[in-house]
């Protein structure tokens, strides 16, 4: 078991063991570095408070949970971000993608298009079938979507835009300045933003800024959606948290329980544990990403020349450009995606840019979020592929 400071790794043994999507999609000879789930061993508050609850058989319909679910977001948001949102108005919801499809069916105006920017996470793309909305796509730039393609799109009839905020697959944070400027388009235009913060909780450089927080007017056209999947590697407990202004609440509040449900009572606990009793564990596990992305930072040009890499702000996942580099070629020399020149050749299995949509060509997102060891081992296989 790799160990740094009070943040742990078990082997790679253990970790197939535990049967998750990330480790048991590939066969053994492959090193998986791709979907968003997280090597580290779990947050001791948080097995112990899931652990108590199994304990005491906690299975039943929950009462309490729910509302200490909703001070406990609150009290995070204040303590880390600066920015309290009233627990009355905070919800539980199966998932962040859950949440942003309720939002967009129920928060927005009927029929409208979703405004989303691109390269993005990949389920967005299913949030528009899903609510029975067409999708716009606009160009991100380096520091957000293109404001000027968001305000055409809703002066066309849009009603909402999809913020990851951090990005995902990008890493970069949102500033305060651009927040604002986007929640002013989209008060313009009678639209709604839709901010996915599940990346927040793992900000490695500057700080997050809840794009509901930056003025009255974002308060009033922003839906936040959180959860401690990222932070805290609970995706499978199955417990989002959907953050609402006045009016927004008093509509969720009419929607029936069946359009909401699908909430897990274990995940509730774990949620409430980690933002109670997991902040200083998630800070060391913030130094361990950190010395990863400085590995990556390092290595990379030695083992894949002409890579292009930024290191990210938030999230443990790097967005690494791949076009540059020379060899990534089928057996009749023509060019192939890098994600699956490196899965036959290099037996590392990342995710593939076209999957996140425009500008996503020739791209890969590599999951750093493993031991030092198991990540070292990545890229010297990679090395070794291409120095073949």
């Amino acid at each position: 078991m790799s160990r740094m400071s009070d943040v742990t790794f078990p082997d790679i043994d253990t970790l197939r063991a535990r049967g998750t999507l990330k480790w048991t999609a590939y066969p053994a000879d492959v090193l998986p570095l791709w979907v968003a789930e997280s090597d580290a061993a779990t947050c001791p508050a948080v097995l112990d408070a899931v652990r108590a609850a199994v304990d005491r058989e906690y299975f039943g319909y929950p009462r309490r949970s729910v509302a200490d679910l909703a001070e406990a977001t609150s009290d995070w948001y204040a303590d880390r971000y600066g920015w309290r949102p009233s627990p009355d108005r905070i919800h539980p919801v199966a998932d962040v993608v859950r949440g942003v499809t309720l939002a967009v069916r129920y928060l927005t105006r009927p029929g409208s298009a979703i405004v989303l920017p691109v390269p993005a996470y990949m389920p967005f793309f299913e949030v528009g079938p899903a609510a029975d909305r067409d999708i716009v796509h606009v160009p991100t730039l380096p520091d957000g979507p293109d404001p000027a393609a968001v305000e055409k799109a809703f002066a066309d009839g849009a009603g909402s835009l999809i913020l990851c905020n951090p990005n995902n697959p990008l890493g970069f944070t949102f500033t305060a300045e651009r927040l604002r400027e986007l929640a002013d388009i989209a008060a313009k235009y009678d639209a709604r933003i839709i901010s996915d913060e599940i990346h927040a909780p793992v900000v490695l450089e500057g700080e997050h800024v809840p794009a509901a927080s930056v003025s009255d007017v974002a308060d009033s056209v922003t839906i936040t959606v959180t959860a401690t999947s990222k932070g805290w590697n609970t995706a499978g407990l199955k417990c989002a948290q959907i953050l609402l202004n006045e009016a927004d609440d008093a509509t969720w509040r009419g929607l029936t329980h069946v359009i909401k449900e699908g909430v897990s009572t274990l995940g509730m606990v774990s949620a409430t544990a980690a933002y109670r009793d997991g902040g200083a564990w998630l800070d060391e596990f913030k130094d361990v990403l950190r010395a990863n992305v400085d590995t990556i930072e390092r290595r990379l040009p030695e083992v894949a020349p002409g890579a292009v890499f930024t290191r990210p702000q938030a999230s443990y996942l790097a967005w690494i450009d791949f076009r540059g580099v020379d060899g990534i070629v089928d057996r009749d020399g023509n060019p192939v995606e890098p994600q699956k020149w490196l899965l036959d050749n290099a037996k590392v299995a990342l995710n593939p840019g076209p999957a996140f949509g425009d500008g996503g060509e020739g791209h890969v997102r590599l999951n750093f979020a493993t031991s030092p060891e198991i990540l070292n081992e990545a890229l010297d296989r990679i090395g070794a592929a291409l120095a073949r």
